[in-house]
């Protein structure tokens, strides 16, 4: 959905495009601190079928931790793209502003 949105905010104004990747950045961190605070019942070793440390882990917040960081590295990601695409339109639109004005 952040590249789709990132993707097609390139259609609109400069601000769209940048609070349309804020917001992307402001909900993985969310879903981030979700799966960080979400704690599922103790699970102790003791329990039967909980040999391997893997078996003994809740998973619930795995899930959200996982779509929060692979969120932010897709926002980092086109935060470095949105920032060199931005300079490289601005140079352009100085080229071609001093190419046709006078002298």
């Amino acid at each position: 959905m952040t590249i789709v949105g990132w993707i097609l905010s390139w259609w609109g104004t400069r601000r769209i495009r940048w609070c349309l990747l804020s917001a992307a950045t402001v909900i993985s961190v969310a879903c981030l601190l979700i799966g960080y605070h979400e704690k599922g019942p103790q699970i102790s070793p003791g329990t039967v079928g909980c040999s391997p440390a893997l078996e003994c882990m809740d998973w619930r917040g795995i899930y959200w931790l996982e779509a929060g960081l692979i969120g932010f590295v897709c926002c980092l990601a086109l935060l470095i793209v949105t920032t060199v695409a931005e300079i490289a339109l601005w140079f352009d639109r100085r080229g071609t502003a001093s190419a046709e004005s006078p002298g």
